[in-house]
């Protein structure tokens, strides 16, 4: 898509009634999204200094069984928020169907 289309698409989104603050909470969901990306980096950097550093075997499983709760959290929480945004889009296509149908 071209740069014009999209600021087009921009505009237009802008115009529409409540554009402007659905556009901020979209942006801002991709913000979160973003933060939790970062800080789970940030949490897999500590534990491979744990790793690095632990010498008690309970240690070294507990933050592995932790390790892999918090990805399989983490996984279920995107497909949640994947699943969320693919009803808003589905909303979003089926309001601009029933506007240029009119």
């Amino acid at each position: 898509m071209s740069g014009n289309a999209e600021e087009g698409i921009a505009r237009v989104q802008l115009a529409q009634k409540d554009g402007l603050s659905k556009r901020h909470k979209r942006g801002a969901a991709n913000l979160d999204d973003r933060t939790s990306t970062a800080l789970l980096a940030l949490a897999f950097l500590g534990l491979i200094v744990v790793w690095a550093t632990a010498s008690s075997p309970l240690i070294i499983y507990g933050s592995f069984a932790a390790a892999m709760l918090v990805t399989v959290l983490f996984g279920v929480i995107r497909i949640k928020r994947i699943q969320q945004v693919r009803k808003q889009r589905e909303l979003q296509a089926k309001e601009a169907q029933s506007k240029s149908v009119k």
